[in-house]
């Protein structure tokens, strides 16, 4: 029954495109977690990203896995948090329950996607590494693109990942 209800209330934001607010973005992020939670889907990329946005920082146990990937480097590890993986399962997310889809194509993912960023601009993934905080985060590089950095706080280095669009 309240799977229903939230799913009502997805469906009524997807028909009202585009989501063009950092607001709407972070409610159509929060209840498409109350269905992840409802269905104990747990470990992907969408619900990564409904996590993230409600948070100040990530510290947890996936967010640490995801912190030792990207701080890595490794492939994997930046395609764990890519745009592209994030798209994808919303894809899936939304077509499996008969949601409208028109959210991922075009304009409106990417407005979707640049206020997405504007609010997990602030949230840090952390993880303490021997006594050191490590950080990863997004920041603009020339008001268009957005890669993702590594800073060891307390060494002040910093590193460019790349590019997660």
């Amino acid at each position: 029954m309240k799977e229903n209800i939230i799913s009502q209330k997805i469906r009524r934001e997807l028909t009202n495109l585009p989501i063009d607010t950092e607001p709407r973005v972070m409610y159509l992020l929060v209840e498409i977690r109350k269905v992840l939670e409802h269905e104990n889907i747990k470990s992907s990329a969408l619900g990564f990203y409904c996590d993230w946005v409600v948070h100040t920082k990530l510290d947890r146990s996936y967010a640490s896995s995801i912190y030792d990937e990207v701080s890595n480097n490794t492939h994997e590890g930046l395609e764990m948090i890519s745009f592209r993986k994030l798209k994808e399962e919303m894809h899936i997310f939304l077509q499996t329950r008969n949601l409208p889809t028109e959210l991922l194509v075009d304009d409106n993912w990417k407005l979707f996607r640049d206020n997405l960023i504007e609010i997990l601009i602030d949230i840090p993934i952390q993880k303490m590494v021997g006594g050191i905080t490590g950080s990863l985060f997004f920041q603009k590089r020339d008001n268009k693109d957005v890669a993702f950095y590594f800073v060891y706080e307390n060494e002040g280095i910093v590193k460019e990942l790349g590019e997660i669009l």
